[in-house]
């Protein structure tokens, strides 16, 4: 996802925020989310030889988010923002059947996504919170570099994007001191894909199709953030 259309979402969101009321909770925030694309088959030799699976290494990819409280359901917020490109690279290269080889550590998978959702956040004391999310994630899946099956180079390049809905948990900690009006915080939170798409077929190297692609999507996710309530 380009930097400049999660920057202008997020900023827009925060003009409309300023014109809550002065109680209401504001909140600003950067993460770092882990993450790591779904095993799929790469190749089927057939006869005695077993299919081959393979799965790219974990990602990291940097975001930012904002949260606004509702003016007339307290507790409650809207929230928008997204990640960056995170990406990641196959790990198998070996031998596929007696004579047939395929290397697939050329090949990358990247992903970035918008979001838009709302959250209710709980109070545990005056600096504890903890935060059930459920939020549409407009994902961006991309395949890219060379791979070889026995000695034939592949060029791969292919994107795809697609709504999903997700679902988030949140727990973090508030820096308070008397007389300010803004507070740091840090959190940590989890998040778990609503909708899956399977794979029904092997890949074509030579077109890698969008059913492929999307099976590819994490299902699950890790993050730590930091940010400014205001």
């Amino acid at each position: 996802m380009k930097t400049s259309s999660i920057l202008i979402m997020v900023l827009a969101a925060g003009a409309l925020g300023a014109q809550d009321a002065p109680k209401l909770d504001g909140r600003i925030q950067v993460f770092a989310e882990l993450s790591r694309p779904t095993q799929i088959t790469v190749a089927q030799p057939g006869g005695d030889s077993p299919d081959v699976k393979d799965q790219p290494k974990r990602q990291i990819g940097g975001g930012i988010r904002f949260l606004g409280e509702l003016a007339s359901h307290p507790g409650w917020y809207y929230e928008i923002g997204g990640m960056f490109d995170a990406a990641s690279y196959f790990t198998y290269n070996g031998n596929i059947a007696p004579v047939y080889t395929l290397d697939m550590t050329g090949v990358k998978v990247s992903d970035s996504y918008w979001s838009l959702g709302g959250a209710y956040m709980g109070k545990i004391g005056d600096s504890l919170t903890w935060g059930a999310h459920l939020e549409g994630r407009g994902e961006h899946l991309r395949i890219s570099g060379q791979a070889n099956y026995n000695g034939t180079v592949f060029y791969l390049n292919q994107g795809n994007t697609y709504l999903r809905p997700w679902v988030r948990g949140s727990f973090d900690y508030t820096f308070t001191s008397i007389g300010a009006e803004k507070h740091p915080y840090v959190g940590l939170e989890g998040s778990y894909a609503l909708l899956r798409t399977s794979q029904i077929s092997t890949p074509d190297l030579s077109n890698f199709d969008d059913r492929n692609l999307r099976s590819l999507a994490p299902r699950a996710s890790a993050a730590l953030y930091a940010g400014i309530r205001f």
